[in-house]
């Protein structure tokens, strides 16, 4: 299962705003974890990350969306270092 792509801005300590986009994808789960999970795709320039988060949670929005938010600010802009 693949969402649509949806786009953020956040805004990390040093109080710079970064746009991010994010969607979840099934494409490189194993096909025994695609029924729980799924795993959330976060872009930031031309840098991606992933993580593994329970397919229930693709319904709340807000939750996906404070994943993101959290993800950004704890990496401090740099996901994928």
């Amino acid at each position: 299962m693949q969402t649509k792509a949806t786009h953020t801005i956040v805004v990390i300590p040093n109080n710079k705003k970064l746009d991010v986009s994010y969607y979840c994808s099934d494409l490189k789960l194993k096909e025994k974890e695609k029924k729980d999970f799924t795993d959330l795709i976060i872009q930031l320039h031309d840098c991606h990350s992933s993580i593994k988060i329970p397919r229930s949670k693709i319904k709340n929005a807000a939750a996906i969306e404070a994943i993101v938010q959290k993800t950004v600010i704890n990496a401090r802009g740099h996901i994928c270092d």
